[in-house]
C-alpha cells in the first residue's frame, strides 16, 4: 500500500510527540540524570543536595544540547555518526560530573536516540521521494 507523503509527516510528528512527552515527564520527575547520591558541603546536606541538582541540571542541559546539534546536523545516511556523538556526550558527562558520580539516565537516552532514528528515517523517505520525482519528470 502506497502511503501519500502527508499521511507519514503525521506519523511522524505523532510518534516524535509521544517521545518528547516521556522526555519531558522524566525530567519533570528527575529522572533524567541518575547518580548524585547523599552530598554534603560545607557541612549542610542541603547545599550539597542543591548543588548536585544544580549540576544535573548543567549536565542534562550539555546532553540535550549536544542531541539538538546531533538532529540539526542529521543527514539522510548520518545515523551512526550521529549515534556515536550522542553516546560520546553521555560518556563526557559520566566522565566528568567527577564526586557526584552523575550519568544521563539509560531511558532518558533510549528515547533521544528513539529520535534520532525516527528523524534519520523521516529525511530518508524525503530523500527517495524527491529521487523518485525527480526520475519520473
Amino acid at each position: 500500500m502506497l502511503r501519500h507523503r502527508t499521511d507519514e509527516s503525521a506519523d511522524h510528528r505523532a510518534r516524535l510527540d509521544l517521545i518528547h512527552a516521556e522526555m519531558k515527564a522524566l525530567i519533570k520527575a528527575g529522572a533524567a540524570v541518575e547518580g548524585g547520591g547523599q552530598v554534603t558541603w560545607n557541612g549542610s546536606d542541603a547545599t550539597g543536595r542543591r548543588l548536585v541538582e544544580d549540576w544535573s541540571a548543567l549536565m542534562l542541559r550539555s546532553y540535550n544540547g549536544e542531541a539538538e546539534n546531533c538532529l540539526r546536523m542529521l543527514r539522510a545516511g548520518g545515523l551512526d555518526a550521529a549515534r556515536r556523538r550522542l553516546d560520546r556526550a553521555a560518556s563526557a558527562i559520566d566522565r566528568l560530573s567527577g564526586t557526584f558520580a552523575l550519568r544521563i539516565a539509560p531511558r532518558y537516552q533510549a528515547l533521544r536516540a528513539s529520535e534520532l532514528e525516527l528523524t534519520a528515517d523521516h529525511l530518508r523517505r524525503r530523500a527517495e521521494t524527491r529521487r523518485t520525482r525527480r526520475i519520473a519528470s
